[in-house]
């Protein structure tokens, strides 16, 4: 289940700063830098870090298929559709 108190600016962070990692390296550095605190963000609790370099690869694609899962409700948080009024104007966000 994705994380109900997601914020608008944290699913901004994983479309535009995490999605485009998910197929890259994976080491320490992005480990601690993209992968946990995605993880985090999906999830709504800390995660915790593989306890071993071997185990990153596999926490990766977890992470990576975690997002794929809910990628189109993380993009209907970060960019919520505009409502048009029955004049034609835009309605304001609350």
């Amino acid at each position: 289940m994705l994380n109900p108190n997601l914020t608008k600016e944290e699913a901004i962070w994983l479309i535009e700063k995490f999605a485009p990692r998910m197929g890259g390296i994976v080491n320490g550095n992005s480990m601690s830098i993209y992968f946990l605190p995605a993880r985090t963000l999906i999830m709504g609790k800390p995660a915790e870090a593989p306890s071993c370099g071997c185990h990153y690869l596999a926490y990766a694609k977890m992470t990576s298929s975690m997002y794929s899962q809910y990628k189109e409700e993380i993009h209907a948080i970060a960019y919520p559709p505009v409502t048009v009024s029955k004049r034609g104007r835009k309605k304001k966000e609350s």
